[in-house]
């Protein structure tokens, strides 16, 4: 079974609603948006990361069902070398970009990142219909979260 035309030249569009932040002081003293500013979080770490793990997850809003999951991802080689996802590598651009650099082990310091859902990040075969994309950063694989980021955005078809 083949795509037809019509689904191949369909485009996505995506809108960012919203964004919740939610951070453990241990390693935290503040993350949240930049001073006078929209579309950059400002994030003050306090201290030396030197192991980092991510779970990511996309979750439909309308029926709480998960259309992507992936947990424990041993964030700090993906970090060292970006060349080991190209998925986490669009991710990383998207939201990081050049105005940062994060490599293992992080050391304590103020860092930018971007605060937008672009249709970058936001393939063409994504379904339509409103969407939660969480990502939990956690310094222990089995651990609890040490900084949760929550963007809500909506998905349509043009």
């Amino acid at each position: 079974m083949g795509i037809s035309a019509k689904e191949k030249n369909h485009k996505t569009n995506s809108v960012f609603l919203g964004m919740e932040i939610k951070y453990n002081s241990t390693y935290v003293a503040y993350l949240g948006l930049a001073p006078g500013e929209s579309q950059r979080l400002l994030l003050n770490s306090t201290k030396v990361v030197k192991t980092l793990f991510m779970d990511n997850r996309i979750e439909n809003e309308a029926t709480n069902r998960t259309a992507y999951n992936i947990k424990d991802f041993a964030a700090c080689p993906f970090l060292n070398n970006r060349l080991l996802s190209k998925l986490f590598s669009v991710f990383y651009e998207e939201f990081v970009g050049n105005s940062t650099v994060f490599k293992c082990p992080i050391p304590p310091g103020v860092y930018y990142l971007k605060n937008n859902v672009s249709p970058v990040v936001v393939p063409s075969y994504h379904p339509p219909g409103k969407f939660r994309f969480i990502v939990r950063i956690k310094t222990e694989k089995e651990g609890s979260s040490t900084v949760e980021l929550k963007w809500r955005y909506r998905v349509t078809r043009a």
